[in-house]
């Protein structure tokens, strides 16, 4: 386990697969509280819900297969295969999904920007945390995110979107482990003059 900020972020890294073993509740609370310390301008614009039992795995992934075919992405047996299996790999079989949403904030563009930026913040600290108790995450934007009708239905206020269902669990040991491998800092930042 990383003992330093700057271990944490250097060691961290995405895993799309995990244990199946659940991941309490409580303890997502615990990691969200202590995340919501992200910056923001003015107010919080984030709200999160959290999928962790049978019930609610097979809600969400019933809405987005309704929501993929209303939409026309599923459009014949191929792409109900894909999405079929894609789903239920990244919202069935896993231990925990957060759905993170931001608020639109349509009459100050600014706020706007800060809201999005603020809550991949927020967003961010949830997976540097989850990293720090043991837990891997994989922090998806998937093509049911960032469609604010479909928030709506999950039961997100009107004025806001979902930009993130983050997959959560307990790391496999078997599952590869990326390098994170990184360009050099010096090939995209320079002084400015």
């Amino acid at each position: 386990m990383p003992n330093t900020v700057n271990e944490a972020i250097v060691q961290r890294r995405t895993s799309k697969r995990s244990l199946s073993d659940d991941v309490s509740l409580e303890l997502i609370y615990e990691l969200l509280e202590k995340a919501r310390y992200a910056p923001f301008h003015k107010r919080e614009p984030w709200q999160a819900k959290i999928v962790t039992t049978v019930a609610e795995k097979e809600f969400l992934y019933d809405k987005v297969i309704a929501r993929y075919e209303e939409t026309g992405m599923i459009h014949d047996n191929e792409s109900r295969t894909k999405f079929e299996t894609k789903m239920t790999r990244l919202l069935k079989n896993a231990p925990a999904t957060i759905l993170f949403a931001r608020e639109i904030i349509t009459d100050n563009k600014r706020l706007d920007s800060d809201s999005i930026q603020g809550t991949a913040a927020l967003i961010q600290n949830f997976s540097l945390l989850a990293h720090e108790v043991g837990l891997v995450g994989f922090w998806a934007s998937s093509a049911f995110t960032m469609d604010q009708e479909f928030s709506t239905s999950l039961g997100f206020p009107a004025n806001y979107e979902l930009i993130a269902n983050y997959r959560l669990g307990y790391p496999d040991p078997d599952a590869p482990r990326s390098n994170g491998k990184r360009a050099d800092v010096k090939s995209w930042a320079a002084p400015l003059l």
